[in-house]
């Protein structure tokens, strides 16, 4: 086989290392691997928006050590600059609608550009005017990638394409090339845990009908005598703060603890909001057909639960992953003051898992509380689009009057097949790490080696060098 990586950047650990994984495999598996990668001459970075020279020779330097670690040798290519401004390219847009409505031929080069501005700036509607500079940027990187790896993949033959993720304006640029070129692209991403990686091949890690068959082929593959013990780890291991692909976002909460105020001898809803800024830009799937945004959902929940349902309390858990997160969105949802609603805020110390237990039915915007609930036979209303909407367990709401409804109704547990099943998938999910070897989450040895920016020797230091091997030469 003939591979492809390509790569913008390779500051972070774990995706540079399996990156390098990657190759090694395909290298010891006898197959030609080629390294495509960002010297410097992308207009923008995720991880260097600001274009810092020394983080972009530091990247730089890390890739080159990287790479010399494998068994044959991989030469990196750089992206080709383009050499003027691609006149397709658009940069002013009215507001975010707009922006994620544009394409350049097939790519979503809205959606991917905005994707990269909000992860930055961490804003799910950004000021596009304040912004616009570096909205400029991520679309001039995601159009230059595109245009390489399309003319890349018309003028050579590859098998398979690797890049990180998929999300993102650059890499979701080489996907959706691949894509129009009609080329296999594999997105590299963590898998269970940190000793594993996963692998998505043609779509993003966020695509929910793909997934969802990946969860059931997962679950109809297994041991049926383990799988649900499997599964069950998975939802044991969150409650107990263990750390297994990602951060606990419950670490800082005191474990049993409820708010001060909370009155069990009422009806109890319990909300668990998302971090918009993690959705808003996957795609149209991912848009909430129900309500605009988390803040008018609560508002008009509260409404008419106020005006039909006045003995319910809703009690709105902000999500964690927004502690040290300043937006407007986040502002209006702290700022919300409503006699049948309770907002906790993100640094709350009260526990996620005890507010679960105590309300009388819990409901989610996409949160994986909404699934976990379902685990712990607790009743459970998804109010929006999510990974596992087409499980059983949560019911989906198909409008704001069955919210309602379902929010003032006297539901049961539901049947716990596919809580079993998602816990099974994000138990398991992914493929073993043979030549790295993971620390903690962010750290790790890849041949037992340290990857880092080693400099490179100076003019001086080179020539002594050289001296050296000769002498022992002769």
């Amino acid at each position: 086989m003939k591979i492809a990586i390509i790569s913008p950047f390779a500051s972070v650990n774990p995706h540079f290392e399996m990156e390098l994984e990657l190759a090694q495999q395909h290298l010891d598996a006898g197959d030609q691997v080629e390294y495509f990668a960002c010297t410097g001459q992308l207009p923008n970075c995720d991880f260097n928006n600001t274009k810092d020279q020394q983080r972009c020779d530091e990247c730089q330097l890390r890739r080159e050590m990287g790479l010399g670690l494998l068994s044959s040798p991989v030469k990196i290519k750089p992206f080709v600059q383009l050499k003027t401004a691609d006149p397709a390219l658009r940069f002013e847009f009215e507001n975010v609608d707009q922006l994620i409505a544009y394409r350049v031929d097939e790519f979503d080069i809205g959606y991917a550009a905005l994707s990269s501005l909000v992860s930055l700036v961490r804003d799910p509607e950004p000021d596009l005017t304040q912004h616009g500079p570096l909205l400029k940027r991520f679309l001039e990187s995601a159009l230059q990638t595109y245009r390489f790896t399309r003319r890349l993949l018309q003028t050579q033959r590859f098998d398979r394409v690797y890049t990180f993720n998929g999300r993102f304006a650059a890499m979701r640029a080489v996907l959706r090339a691949c894509q129009a070129e009609g080329v296999e692209c594999v997105l590299h991403e963590r898998g269970c845990d940190k000793d594993h990686y996963e692998l998505f091949k043609n779509h993003l890690p966020h695509d929910i009908t793909a997934i969802n068959e990946a969860i059931h082929s997962l679950w109809n593959d297994a041991d049926p005598a383990t799988r649900q013990s499997v599964g069950e780890a998975w939802y044991r291991d969150r409650v107990n703060r263990v750390e297994k692909a990602w951060k606990s976002f419950v670490t800082g909460q005191e474990k049993g603890a409820l708010p001060e105020s909370f009155d069990p001898e009422q009806k109890n809803v319990a909300i668990f909001c998302s971090s918009d800024d993690e959705f808003v830009a996957i795609g149209d799937r991912w848009r909430n057909e129900l309500y605009p945004n988390q803040v008018t959902a609560i508002t008009q929940i509260a409404a008419s639960l106020s005006e039909k349902h006045p003995n319910i309390h809703l009690w709105v858990r902000v999500h964690p992953n927004l502690i040290g997160v300043e937006n407007q969105r986040k502002r209006d949802m702290l700022g919300l003051s409503l006699p049948n609603v309770t907002i906790i805020a993100p640094e709350d110390k009260v526990d996620t898992y005890a507010l679960t237990n105590a309300a009388d039915i819990t409901a989610s915007f996409g949160s994986s509380v909404g699934i976990e609930a379902v685990f712990w036979d607790r009743p459970s209303v998804l109010l929006g689009p999510c990974l596992y909407q087409h499980l059983e367990g949560p019911v989906r709401s198909t409008s704001h009057q069955h919210t309602i409804e379902l929010l003032a109704s006297d539901l049961k547990p539901a049947d716990k097949t596919g809580a079993y099943q998602y816990g099974f998938w994000f138990q398991t999910r992914g493929f073993p790490y043979q030549h790295y070897t993971a620390e903690t989450l962010f750290e790790g040895k890849f041949k037992g080696a340290l990857v880092y920016p080693k400099p490179k020797p100076s003019p001086v230091k080179r020539l002594k060098q050289k001296i050296r091997e000769a002498l022992k030469i002769q």
